[in-house]
């Protein structure tokens, strides 16, 4: 049975994955820099790469820390400014809270991360928020999830993950956890094979539909190393047709 549902926060809940973009678009570019729209996908969404593997690959001299301080500045105004639920946000929490217990994993810093709560107004549908450096390793790996998990007090194979892109997916399916891939327009050709389910929208999911998932489909096998093989996948699941 499915007692606790975990929520991921940039491009699931929040409309903030193209500010994090222009964020450090900005910032990169005052040092010469130019980062594509697919190559910010690629590194910083699917893959879940920051700017210090970004600078190692790309041979940069630049101060990860320092740039990243710069860009999370910018970030905040933008969201201040700009940030909006993704469809169907609200909705889905309002719907959830109260039946099942809610928590948020995202591998933002908890500082940014809090800025879009605030902005949004959805931090109070939460029961705790793991945020990056409350695990030793982030997503692709699952010890946000399972530190979530330990949070709440219940079993891996309790907890249901909802999530936009391939990273998180792969965390969860790692942590033993069933979950929900809802892609959204940055991660629509992410690898989602190792999802229970694929949505379209959160405006799809509702009380019923997690109990569903909990009954029709068994929890994975935790596999603490998958994240390191990120060439393997599983067979794919169904994508929801109603």
């Amino acid at each position: 049975m499915i007692t606790a549902v975990i929520f991921d926060l940039d491009g699931l809940l929040a409309d903030t994955e193209r500010l994090h973009r222009q964020a450090w678009q900005e910032i990169l570019a005052q040092h010469g820099v130019s980062v594509s729209d697919r190559e910010y996908e690629e590194h910083w969404i699917r893959d879940g790469h920051g700017i210090a593997e970004f600078v190692r690959r790309r041979g940069l001299d630049l101060d990860p820390a320092a740039a990243r301080e710069r860009k999370a500045v910018r970030y905040e105004d933008l969201v201040r400014t700009h940030a909006t639920p993704m469809p169907g946000a609200r909705e889905a929490l309002e719907r959830l809270h109260g039946h099942k217990v809610l928590a948020l994993a995202t591998s933002s810093y908890r500082r940014s991360a809090r800025v879009v709560l605030t902005a949004l107004r959805i931090d109070g549908y939460f029961e705790c928020i793991l945020a990056h450096g409350d695990a030793p390793r982030l997503k692709p790996f699952p010890d946000l999830f399972l530190a979530t998990a330990a949070r709440l007090g219940v079993a891996p194979a309790q907890c249901l993950v909802l999530e936009d892109a391939q990273k998180g997916i792969v965390a969860a399916y790692a942590a033993g956890m069933r979950s929900i891939a809802i892609p959204n327009e940055h991660t629509r050709s992410n690898d989602f094979s190792k999802a229970t389910l694929v949505l379209d929208s959160l405006e799809r999911v509702t009380v019923e539909r997690v109990d569903e998932v909990g009954r029709r489909f068994a929890a994975p096998v935790p596999d603490l190393d998958a994240a390191e093989r990120p060439g393997t996948s599983s067979t794919p699941h169904p994508q929801a047709t109603s």
